[in-house]
């Protein structure tokens, strides 16, 4: 009977140790996620916040205008930025969320804790996804404001 009992206990430390070792690994490749996803998410709103501000200030300046074919540019630029920052963002929240999928199941499985599946942030309506859209968005908006709504000049 010890045998056996001594047999289960070592099945069961390393059935422990394991768990714990696809745990760290799920955690590790989480954070490697979620550290490209903010990289991702500052840079491109950092871009079109800046593009933003740049064609503002070229619609108030007297010395410097966009041309048609500038706006052009401009527009497409920030079409090209928002697309790609949306696909790799929505690419990385489908990672991240694999990855929470499985870590809720090991902890509900293995370690019978049910509450990590409630406290997931990947679980959010409103983030960046839709925060880049919107400063795409306004980013375009801010382009052709000028073209649009004409200015009266002072």
């Amino acid at each position: 009977m010890q045998l056996n009992f001594f047999e289960l206990s070592l099945e069961k430390l390393f059935m422990e140790e394991n768990t714990r070792q696809v745990i760290n690994n799920l955690e590790t490749q989480l954070n490697h996620r979620l550290e490209k996803l903010w990289n991702v998410f500052s840079w491109c709103s950092s871009v079109l916040i800046s593009i933003t501000g740049g064609v503002l200030l070229s619609a108030g300046s007297k010395e410097f205008h966009l041309s048609a074919r500038g706006l052009v540019l401009v527009s497409i630029v920030i079409i090209i930025l928002t697309a790609y920052a949306w696909a790799w963002i929505r690419e990385n929240l489908d990672f991240e969320k694999n990855i929470r999928d499985e870590l809720d199941t090991i902890y509900r499985e293995q370690l019978k804790y049910e509450k990590l599946n409630s406290l997931r942030p990947d679980r959010a309506k409103f983030g960046y996804k839709v925060v880049i859209m919107v400063l795409g968005l306004i980013a375009l908006a801010a382009t052709w404001i000028d073209k649009v709504f004409i200015m009266p000049e002072s």
